[in-house]
């Protein structure tokens, strides 16, 4: 009877054991320290679809769904502060679904007076390279990738490419813009609203698009002035008196730039080409003499 209550109580006791080792996982070849094996990190949760995910030097900084690109933003305003400069970006390398991967050197060099934006095409995700103007007008890019799946950003953050830029990445809404003109007749405005209906027409001797300072005035109904003086935001002024030029080989330019701001350069015939004789980054007022 001994015998068997002994033999029975080792049975239960071995029972147990084997009922724990099975809920806690154990298989019984461990060291026997108790401390195990770590418990792996869970996979990241897969992209829903139509998620763009963006990856700045292989680290991911955003996942976007689609509604989040329904005002068009800038590819500049959705990385880190440090990673804004574009051109301190060396490549972007943008894969879609059903489509090589598109890589872009050095986009800022290469292009310099367009902007990357994402947007909605017909339902599918979209990066687009733009002119400001037709970004602000919701108008056709010069590149365009739908279907877009990853952005993968590699950046110089260190280096000292891009230090003329806005830190902050991305710029003004140009339809806030406002063009103060002050005359004898009295005080009007030209908004960005207003001017981005103006047609537009080549640089002297490039291709980048923008508006004579004329064809701004004339818009307004600027009518005979014998001077000009032109002012940025910070009250830098440039004099400009109507017989330094003749629209045909002097001429005052305004370019709608990266930032949103509207860039006067006056530009002067010298033989074939042309070179800037006076510059003003932001013009923000004109008063007529």
């Amino acid at each position: 009877m001994r015998m068997s209550s002994c033999f029975a109580l080792a049975l239960v006791l071995g029972t147990v054991g084997c009922k724990h080792d099975a809920a806690t996982g154990a298989t019984g070849s461990g060291s026997g320290s108790g401390s195990g094996s770590a418990t792996p990190a869970p996979a990241p949760a897969p992209a829903a679809e139509g998620t763009v995910t963006i990856l700045v030097n292989d680290k991911q900084v955003a996942r976007l769904a689609p509604k989040d690109l329904d005002a068009w933003p800038r590819l500049d305003t959705l990385v880190p502060v440090e990673a804004r400069r574009i051109g301190s970006w060396t490549t972007v390398v943008v894969t879609a679904a059903s489509a090589k991967p598109l890589e872009i050197s050095r986009p800022g060099d290469r292009y310099r007076d367009q902007v990357i934006a994402l947007y909605v095409d017909h339902g599918s995700a979209a990066f687009g390279v733009f002119d400001p103007v037709e970004l602000a007008k919701r108008g056709a890019p010069t590149i365009k990738e739908t279907g877009l799946r990853t952005i993968a950003i590699t950046a110089d953050t260190a280096g000292g490419r891009g230090q003329n830029e806005s830190g902050a990445g991305g710029g003004g809404d140009p339809t806030k813009l406002v063009i103060a003109i002050k005359s004898p007749k009295g005080e009007t405005k030209v908004t960005g609203e207003q001017l981005l209906k103006l047609p537009r027409e080549d640089m002297p001797g490039g291709d980048t698009q923008g508006w004579k300072l004329s064809a701004i005035l004339a818009a307004a109904q600027i009518g005979p002035y014998k001077k000009l003086v032109l002012a940025d935001d910070k009250g830098t002024a440039l004099s400009l008196d109507k017989a330094e030029f003749d629209d045909r080989t002097v001429i005052p330019f305004i370019k709608l730039n990266k930032q949103g701001q509207l860039r006067l350069k006056i530009y002067k015939q010298q033989g074939t080409g042309w070179q800037s004789i006076g510059d003003l980054r932001n013009l923000t007022s004109i008063d007529v003499k």
